[in-house]
């Protein structure tokens, strides 16, 4: 069961300031994101199985689109493609990208042993966060989903290319459903723990290595305040933007608990997007 609560934003837990002191926001110190996943098993890719929020939105997100009656949506970060299957039975026309090459094979394996589907999802290799945006995918699409990776993308630069990418995926009057790891450290003493332990070596506040049980480091992962999320999210040019904080299981660890936050936002309409001077 998840239950809403409050969370100060912006807050850092008692004692963190000596932690944080000399850390400067960029790049996460000695790692390759991208690397990092694609050395994943598909199958290890960490997701959730429950998503009553993100159905919660598409149920009412866009009207039929203009592909056979099904709405366009892109699924940023699709993984196995678990998830995109299910978006695509809900009726969404799919599309799911993934730096992954193990990934988006694993996910056209999983759509081809469920045989014959109307508008089959489609899926491709590419980086969200690149600094060119990804093209030919089909867009601009009616809805982007991107589920947890703006937390585990890279360094502040790769999360601004990112939402600026799905900005730039989107039509005008689009739709973004997007969900991060949120700031757990009044919640959970561990998280205060790899906080202070690790943001010395990962260069950034409230960024630490997530490890295997042997104490390898898999790959980094951001945890947001609310405030740096809507900043992020604004200033890629989205406005509407409503951000939810919920307490529930974690991705990898599901015996701890942790805060994660759930935001929707939209792309302006081509007249609001003119008349606030934001390039298209």
């Amino acid at each position: 069961m998840t239950r809403t609560i409050d969370v100060a934003e912006d807050h850092a837990p008692a004692g963190f300031g000596r932690y944080f002191e000399h850390v400067e926001a960029g790049a996460v110190s000695g790692r390759d994101a991208r690397q990092d996943w694609r050395q994943f098993a598909a199958a290890a890719i960490p997701s959730k199985t429950s998503t009553p929020r993100l159905d919660a939105f598409l149920d009412g997100s866009v009207p039929a689109g203009d592909r056979g009656g099904r709405p366009t949506l892109l699924d940023v970060g699709c993984g196995d493609g678990r998830l995109a299957l299910r978006m695509h039975d809900r009726g969404f026309d799919v599309t799911g990208i993934d730096v992954s090459d193990r990934a988006v094979e694993a996910a056209r394996q999983l759509a081809a042993d469920r045989g014959h589907l109307d508008h089959p999802p489609r899926f491709a290799v590419a980086d969200a966060a690149a600094g060119d945006i990804p093209c030919g995918l089909g867009e601009p699409f009616d809805v982007v989903v991107c589920q947890l990776v703006v937390s585990i993308v890279g360094g502040p630069a790769d999360r601004d290319r990112l939402l600026r990418n799905c900005a730039a995926l989107l039509g005008a009057g689009g739709r973004l459903f997007i969900s991060a790891s949120g700031v757990s450290a009044e919640v959970n003493a561990d998280y205060a723990r790899l906080y202070a332990e690790d943001a010395a070596l990962t260069g950034e506040a409230f960024t630490y290595f997530s490890r295997d049980d042997a104490g390898r480091v898999l790959y980094a992962t951001h945890h947001f305040s609310e405030a740096e999320l809507r900043g992020v999210i604004a200033a890629a040019g989205f406005v509407d933007i409503a951000i939810e904080p919920v307490l529930e299981a974690s991705s990898r660890r599901p015996d701890e608990r942790a805060i994660f936050l759930y935001a929707t936002a939209t792309k302006p309409s081509a007249h609001a997007t003119h008349h606030r001077g934001i390039a298209t």
